[in-house]
């Protein structure tokens, strides 16, 4: 049977391989499965739903991508995007005790438009394809309701997005600064959106219709804070990644604005890099935003006074009624009566400028002069423009043209800043070398505008980056694959790029490992022909001798029979326990060691226990890189009747007189954490037990005088950028993701078989024994530790800390200088 997380709950759904659709143990809900077909992929689906669960939508999308990048034909990736696009959350009823989905990510299209969602059912089976519809019905009528109540609100200006209280139910300072910000931007006459007041009345009622009809009608959003993790709290991220997606369909008509206080601007989400940030502590901070407010939301636009422009004089005296009585139509809206008015001054009067004037405002739908500012595409080639023009006075005329010119700049301005936009996100979303170059073909497209040329060169550069690192990493394979056609072939390929990173030295080493394969193999040749003259050699001895035997083989038989029950109980045993004594008083522990191991006779055993440390002192120093030892013992074989069994540990570097030893197998199953859902090695369940339980059960008191505490170093990841809490001090510990690829150069140098008795404690193990060994770094997340697959590859994204599949694999370092033994 195989496991799987429940995407609603995070109970257990035990199926059957080829399923797909199962029950959850724990919330009874029936649901679709994914494709597992492999552990990897099983481990994205945890990961991805995991994040899902708790709102993380973005973080799961990009999981989900990664299973569709692999399979573009598994349903369940294409569901589980529609989830993520919708913010779908399951929560209980306490009614029915079902659980049902809510919609916190609304959006305008139907989810039965949505193509995801077509692919979805492009892709399941019938019973998929059946829970999908019932699903996606009953999705669409929440946001059908959603929707409904969200267009009655009316329209905002600014969309403030903060943090409202820490994880204690603390009011933050977040708050307090939203909430002086919202009054001083609502004085200057702006509709704000502030959930602290603005949802004060909506308490008992779901948030989700007022705050998307906040997101979709503001353009301008401030999102505050003073601390890294306030910008990235579930909720605030989820307020401000919507609205950026706003921002890029907008076409310049919205804008973000992040503000910072007490804390380093480059602590601000990456997401925020192409935005130009504002530093509340900064004097003059609250004039220059809302300065900035009020230029991006129209407020400082020209302005006229229609009056101003009716009651100017004219020659037809009898054409002023006419006129009044036609802009009180325009300032009614009612375009259609305002242009029979005009044409009726103008039939009595034909160049009025000001008739002219009110048919182009209904032509454009404009109750004021200043609303000409705000129309999409200019004015000027309509032909009642061209008569204000001709015979309107110098004042209308400029009103007019210094509108038009508005409209052409911001214009201008917008189809920048839409480029400028689209190659920050290329550019921010690149990672080859083309991707690289088309973004900076971008930049160069509107050189001079803000920072494009300084990021255009920033592109070049990354792209140039990009083809060398493509080209070192082929070379690293060719290298890695360890023969000689390949590491000539990578020497070609570091030559090619030299300068760069430590190609040189990869160069020189890859003529190196030459030099050695050639050696090895000339050695292995003269090896292959001394055996075989050995060999010969030993046939013909062998021969001469089975003559010798055979001829007095008759005569000694049976007085053979009895000395050899004799020399095999009695006279060899006590020859080896008289010698192991004399080498004892001889100081050779090692000798004595190899004839009591196994003997089993008179005090033997204790003999051998207690030169053990003097065994070690004489024997460890010997040990070389890439050899193993023997040191403490452990149940292995899952009997405890035999007694434990000594540890075999791989040395994987010699300083001076220590040695760094990792264990050969796998040999216990436990937790990285046992009691959380996040963890670093500092706080760790699995760091106590290896430096307690562990320490005690393995070794001697001598042997763990043996063993130094050292200082264990916290390293980042630094493919996710998870920080890995404080640096430890520790007897025995985990190798870090660093350590794994240092000292273990090939898939295969990592692969682990687990004991039996790890086998029995639960234990993963592939086909062919080998199993998954946790690393002490974190993984893509706190909820996850880095780990080294049984293929041997090692995961920076890493196992859920509460994963009971995984073996422990220590490591240790052994002081040979120490004098207690």
């Amino acid at each position: 049977m195989t496991v799987f997380k429940c995407k609603m709950c995070g109970g257990t759904i035990e199926f059957n391989p080829g399923d797909s659709v199962g029950v959850c143990d724990s919330c009874g809900t029936r649901q679709t499965l994914p494709r597992l077909d492999d552990e990897r992929r099983a481990n994205l689906y945890d990961r991805a739903n995991h994040f899902r669960r708790n709102n993380e939508f973005d973080k799961a999308s990009s999981l989900y991508e990664q299973v569709l990048n692999e399979d573009p034909t598994d349903a369940e990736a294409y569901w589980s995007l529609v989830l993520c696009r919708y913010g779908i959350e399951y929560v209980e009823d306490p009614a029915t005790h079902k659980r049902v989905p809510t919609v916190n990510r609304t959006q305008f299209t139907s989810i039965f438009d949505d193509e995801d969602y077509k692919s979805a059912l492009k892709h399941a089976d019938g019973y998929q394809r059946t829970i999908y519809e019932e699903e996606a019905t009953a999705i669409n009528e929440i946001q059908k309701g959603i929707l409904e109540i969200s267009q009655k609100e009316n329209p905002f200006d600014v969309f403030i997005c903060y943090k409202e209280t820490d994880a204690a139910g603390r009011r933050t300072q977040d708050s307090v600064l939203a909430n002086d910000l919202y009054h001083q931007l609502t004085q200057e006459g702006f509709k704000v959106f502030f959930s602290r007041i603005t949802l004060e009345d909506k308490i008992g009622t779901a948030y989700e219709p007022y705050i998307f009809a906040a997101l979709n009608s503001a353009r301008v959003m401030v999102v505050l804070g003073t601390k890294a993790e306030y910008f990235n709290a579930v909720w605030v991220k989820n307020e401000w990644s919507r609205y950026l997606s706003l921002v890029k369909q907008s076409g310049g008509k919205k804008v973000l604005i992040p503000a910072y206080r007490d804390m380093d601007p480059y602590d601000l989400p990456e997401e925020f890099s192409h935005l130009q940030a504002q530093d509340m502590s900064k004097l003059g901070f609250m004039q220059d935003l809302i300065r900035g407010i009020k230029k991006i939301t129209g407020s400082d636009k020209p302005k006229a006074e229609v009056k101003e422009t009716v009651v100017s004089s004219t020659n037809n005296t009898n054409v002023v009624p006419l006129l009044k009585r036609a802009f009180m139509f325009l300032e009614d809206k009612n375009w259609k009566e305002a242009d029979e008015y005009c044409e009726k001054v103008l039939d009595q009067d034909p160049e009025n400028a000001k008739a002219y004037l009110g048919k182009l405002m209904a032509e454009f739908r404009c109750h004021s002069l200043e609303d000409f500012a705000n129309l999409k595409k200019p004015f000027d080639s309509s032909n009642n423009y061209q008569k204000v023009v001709r015979f309107g006075d110098v004042k209308l005329t400029s009103s007019l043209k210094k509108c038009i010119d508005y409209i052409n700049e911001r214009n201008e301005n917008d189809r920048l800043i839409s480029i400028y936009d689209d190659a920050v996100n290329a550019m921010n979303e690149a990672y080859t070398e083309e991707q690289f170059k088309a973004a900076a073909e971008k930049f160069n497209s509107i050189s001079g505008f803000k920072d494009a040329d300084t990021l255009a060169r920033q592109c070049l550069e990354k792209a140039e980056e990009s083809r060398k690192d493509v080209i070192y990493a082929n070379a690293r394979k060719e290298q890695i694959e360890g023969s000689i056609a390949g590491c000539e072939s990578a020497i070609k390929l570091f030559e090619s790029i030299s300068g760069w990173k430590d190609a040189d030295e990869q160069s020189d080493a890859c003529r190196q490992k030459i030099k050695e394969i050639k050696a090895k193999e000339e050695t292995d040749r003269l090896e292959r022909e001394r055996w075989e003259e050995q060999k010969r050699i030993a046939a013909e001895n062998a021969k001469k001798k089975r003559k010798k035997i055979a001829s007095i083989i008759t005569a000694v038989a049976l007085a053979g029979l009895a000395f050899a029950i004799a020399l095999i109980f009695v006279i060899i045993p006590t020859v080896k326990y008289n010698r192991a004594l004399a080498l004892i008083d001889s100081g050779d522990y090692e000798s004595a060691f190899f004839l009591l191991e196994g003997l089993n006779y008179k005090d033997s055993a204790s003999k051998l226990e207690a030169i053990k440390p003097q065994y070690h002192k004489q024997i460890l120093p010997k040990a070389q890189v890439g050899s193993y030892v023997f040191f403490g013992s452990y149940d292995q074989d899952n009997r405890t009747s035999n007694g434990k069994e000594e540890i075999e540990w791989l040395v994987l570097a010699k300083e001076g007189n220590r040695l760094l030893i990792i264990s050969r197998y796998g040999l216990d199953c436990q937790q990285y954490d046992i009691s959380k859902t996040s963890a670093t090695w500092e706080t760790c369940s699995l760091r106590n037990w290896l430096n307690d339980t562990f320490l005690c059960t393995a070794f001697s008191e001598e042997e763990r005088a043996m063993i130094p505490t050292i200082n264990v170093i916290a390293e980042t990841n630094s493919a996710f950028g998870t920080k890995a809490g404080n640096s430890t001090t520790d007897k025995v510990f985990l190798l870090s993701i660093t350590e794994a690829n240092s000292y273990f150069n090939l898939y295969e140098d990592r692969k682990c078989p687990a004991t039996p008795y790890a086998a029995s404690q639960g234990a993963f193990t592939s086909d062919s024994g080998n199993c998954q060994w946790w690393l002490r770094s974190p993984g893509d997340s706190l909820s996850t530790a880095a780990c080294v697959y049984a293929g041997g590859s090692v995961s920076s994204s890493g196992c859920l800390v509460s994963e009971k599949s995984v073996v422990v694999r220590p490591a240790l370092w052994i002081d040979l200088e120490n004098k207690t033994f």
